[in-house]
């Protein structure tokens, strides 16, 4: 699987156990930001999610804010998937008490073609997840369809 195999994603179909996981991640690591991969295989502009693999934020400060993953387990995860029909999709993260939308970081740091899943963490009250994409021509996030499954 390749990140230019396919066009940009417009849709994200994600399992409710997974997102269940992710879920449960977010809260454990509150408040700092949790971040991880998605995993599965592409059909197109359709991603579909089979495994949320957990990551660990090695941003270096404002972890409530902030996240990054090792590039070196980026690469790991690349080689461990590649030549099958799963691979990385995109990456998930959380906003602890702020929205599920893309910060100036967020916008920052994204690659094209990946899908980013935002976890909203309330201090209480259920998460709000939503999928964005980046658009290269304007360099900003946009919406993708997130379907549950």
């Amino acid at each position: 699987m390749s990140a230019t195999a396919g066009g940009d994603a417009t849709e994200v179909l994600l399992p409710r156990p997974v997102l269940d996981a992710i879920q449960a991640h977010a809260l454990e690591t509150f408040p700092e930001e949790c971040c991880g991969f998605l995993l599965g295989q592409e059909a197109g502009p359709v991603r579909r999610v089979t495994e949320g693999l957990r990551a660990r934020n090695v941003h270096p400060e404002m972890r409530e804010s902030r996240y990054t993953i090792d590039p070196r387990e980026v690469l790991e995860v690349d080689r461990r998937f590649r030549g099958t029909a799963t691979g990385i999709l995109g990456f998930y993260h959380s906003h602890p008490g702020y929205p599920a939308e893309p910060s100036a970081f967020d916008r920052e740091r994204a690659w094209p073609w990946y899908v980013y899943l935002i976890l909203a963490v309330p201090r209480e009250g259920p998460c709000e997840a939503t999928a964005w994409s980046l658009d290269p021509a304007r360099e900003t996030l946009r919406p993708v369809l997130l379907r549950l499954l």
